[in-house]
């Protein structure tokens, strides 16, 4: 019997078995406890991703992306909301279903691409430490998780074979994940192309034939691109499209510290008690450690063991790591924990291929992986059914804060506003979410403003002119974003004082906040 490995390839599995679906069930349980309280209440952790649910409300309401509202990222996400809207109409638990359905589809593809590279024994173990280790620590609807799960039906389609059918599928799912995330779905098929040209070399096939798979695999991914965005660039016209999603992401996205590479020593954990320095320290290790660890370590490996093993054994792991490479490669220069989550998954089922071994070390390590899953999982839904969160009635429905400093400002917004009412929000922070929870609009193109240079001055001259158009009761900006230029800026940055200024002239403080969230109310 061979050892493991040496194995050239798994046995072949079936997609779905009793093992997968038990699984599936189990991992369903799992995010359902951490995203609701019984029976359907949804539990809100303040992040990032309402923005695009806010936006995706902004296309059910009759406005259309790019041309009456500013956004960054191409439209998959937002338009994945604005069809659940469609579908369902204006409900709180939509992004939290959302969530819990790309959970179980990222578990899902994991153990069918794992089921190809390790024994069966051990396919489960990828998809189990994402859930427990990596997904559940950011419970966030933004199109990072949209742009994994499509990338990694990328990977699931050419693992096995690279017949063209398979190539062009490929391609289709890249541009999907451009769709969604568009450096992602560029660097996943710059990933693949590299990975076929490997392969041809490996396997001595002409220059023609190599060619052909290119052409399958770009021409899938182009036309699958051209044919989701025409329709918006049709409406807000090609060079606003392309400022939108291209221009303003290289000249503008960088000047916030978080979308920079010193992004990394803002993730340290802070040490405040052994215990709990550790348990933070472990996870933010795992992820700026280890899992780019084991992509390289996987290259050192195959330099030296090259000439030793048949080129079948490298082919499944070496597309794992190249596609996985390419896709870290992509968050780089700016590597925050929220992009670093959503990367991790293509390693860990790298992580799990080098210790598929019956050696003592690699048996040992294994067992240890399971046996910390087994007990993490308990004890994570036990601690998170049992926080002490705050209930807020909001329009679409019961909300559970997590947050006491939100629960009272969505408290706030519900006992003095309408519904369908304008309010602007400026800041970056969870004041977002006040848009989608108490059913009030944006009146102007942007949903955020910063005093770095991430907002260039014609967009601030929006602003003025979308308030002076819209006359806003109420604008939610904390104190600190309005105030004050962290030390880190070039002041030059700075372009809101035209904004400061029309905001002190035309309104008064009406409330501070305990999170130095302010209402400011119209005067007169």
């Amino acid at each position: 019997m061979p050892r493991a490995d040496e194995a050239v390839i798994p046995p072949p599995c079936r997609t779905f078995d009793i093992q997968t679906l038990l699984f599936l069930l189990a991992a369903a349980i799992f995010l359902y406890a951490f995203l609701f309280v019984p029976p359907f209440i949804p539990i809100d952790y303040n992040i990032d991703g309402l923005t695009l649910v806010t936006d995706g409300k902004r296309m059910y309401e009759g406005q259309m992306m790019y041309r009456d509202f500013f956004q960054f990222m191409t439209p998959g996400t937002v338009l994945v909301y604005f069809f659940l809207f469609k579908l369902f109409g204006h409900r709180i638990w939509i992004p939290h279903l959302a969530l819990l359905f790309l959970g179980l589809g990222l578990a899902w593809l994991g153990v069918v691409i794992a089921r190809k590279l390790v024994r069966p024994g051990l396919a489960l173990l990828p998809s189990a430490i994402f859930l427990a280790g990596v997904y559940k620590n950011r419970l966030d609807p933004t199109h990072h998780w949209y742009s994994l799960l499509t990338a990694l039906a990328a990977i699931a389609a050419l693992v096995e074979r690279r017949t063209p059918a398979r190539i062009a599928a490929a391609g289709f799912f890249c541009g999907l994940t451009a769709w969604f995330t568009q450096t992602r779905g560029l660097a996943a098929v710059m990933g693949f192309c590299v990975f076929l040209w490997w392969e041809s070399r490996q396997r001595r096939e002409g220059r023609r034939e190599w060619l052909k798979q290119e052409a399958w695999l770009v021409g899938g991914f182009l036309a699958t691109l051209i044919a989701l965005n025409a329709y918006f660039v049709w409406k807000a016209g090609l060079a606003r499209f392309l400022w939108c999603t291209v221009i303003f992401g290289i000249k503008y996205y960088p000047k916030t510290p978080d979308n920079t590479f010193g992004v990394v020593t803002s993730t340290v954990p802070p040490f405040t008690s052994l215990r709990v320095f550790l348990f933070n320290f472990i996870p933010w290790l795992f992820l700026y450690g280890v899992i780019p660890f084991t992509h390289l370590l996987f290259f050192v490996r195959y330099r030296r063991e090259s000439g030793k093993k048949p080129t079948d054994f490298w082919v499944r792991p070496m597309l794992l790591a190249i596609v996985g490479s390419f896709m870290f490669v992509s968050v780089a220069p700016s590597p925050s924990l929220n992009r670093m989550f959503s990367n991790a998954l293509p390693g860990v089922i790298l992580l799990i291929w080098f210790i598929d071994s019956p050696s003592k070390v690699p048996r040992a390590l294994a067992a240890g992986l399971v046996a910390g899953v087994l007990l993490l999982v308990p004890h994570a839904v036990l601690s998170a059914q049992s926080k002490v969160r705050q209930i807020v009635t909001t329009r679409p429905g019961i909300l559970l804060a997590t947050d006491p400093w939100e629960g009272e400002v969505l408290v706030w917004m519900r006992e003095h506003t309408r519904p369908a009412e304008y309010l602007y929000a400026p800041s970056s922070s969870g004041a977002q979410g006040v848009y989608f929870y108490m059913d009030l609009r944006n009146p102007t193109p942007l949903p955020f403003i910063q005093n770095n240079g991430y907002t260039p001055p014609q967009q601030v001259a929006e602003v003025i002119h979308a308030l002076e158009q819209n006359p806003v009761r109420y604008i939610l900006w904390s104190t600190l974003d309005l105030d004050s230029i962290p030390d880190w800026e070039d002041p030059s940055d700075d372009h809101l004082g035209p904004l400061q200024d029309y905001l002190h002239a035309h309104y008064k403080v009406a409330k501070v906040f305990r999170n130095s969230d302010a209402i400011w109310e119209k005067k007169n």
